[in-house]
């Protein structure tokens, strides 16, 4: 009965030992196929600078007045200021879903209006042609007058909607696109859907 005991004992830690080895292994191929999925899904393009051009400036008290306007956008984490050219470098915060219109909100908050504004973006070797829609940071970009290429790196985008270039500039690119989100920068029928919610499309060109 002690042998036959002990026996038993024993076949019930190999058990326990076994079983516990059994989740440690099951635990540990969960995490690595969830590594992969997470591997294996396409990363959006970001966001990560801008440079703006600010109208309507007559003096450095202007240039500060939109300095400080910019730094209160959620969004942006520096402002740096070229005050004789009325340029201001913008970086925005590190993974930020970034409304433009914010940006240039805060600078008609200001008194003053947006002569331009040129994003950068990191890509992942996405593929643009014009008409081509791309989600870039959480906001539908609208390619215009592009031949076929794949982005990959920082690359500068020109915003061409209404209130960010002038009237002139505008109608440069108009004449690239038949496409209704033009006239009004929102979506329609030939734009994707954005996860988001968001209804707004930037028209932009390389």
């Amino acid at each position: 009965m002690s042998a036959a005991s002990t026996i038993t004992k024993e076949q019930a830690n190999n058990f326990e030992n076994q079983t516990s080895q059994f989740r440690k292994t099951k635990a540990m191929k969960r995490i690595v196929l969830i590594g992969m999925l997470l591997w294996s899904l396409p990363m959006m393009a970001q966001i990560k600078s801008a440079s703006l051009t600010a109208s309507g400036l007559t003096c450095s008290m202007c240039s500060k007045s939109i300095f400080k306007a910019l730094e209160q956008v959620s969004t942006i984490a520096a402002v740096d200021a070229d005050v004789e050219k009325s340029i201001f470098k913008i970086q925005f915060k590190e993974g930020a879903t970034v409304s433009l219109d914010a940006v240039k909100k805060a600078v008609e908050d200001a008194g003053f209006s947006v002569a331009s504004l040129t994003v950068t973006a990191a890509f992942k070797g996405e593929k643009v042609q014009s008409d081509t829609h791309l989600i870039v940071g959480g906001s539908t970009f609208h390619f215009l007058n592009v031949k076929e290429k794949q982005l990959s790196g920082d690359v500068a985008l020109t915003i061409v909607d209404k209130g960010y270039l002038s009237i002139k500039e505008r109608k440069k690119y108009a004449r690239y696109t038949t496409r209704k989100c033009f006239e009004n920068g929102e979506t329609a029928a030939c734009c994707p859907t954005n996860s988001s919610g968001s209804n707004r499309v930037y028209h932009v060109a390389l």
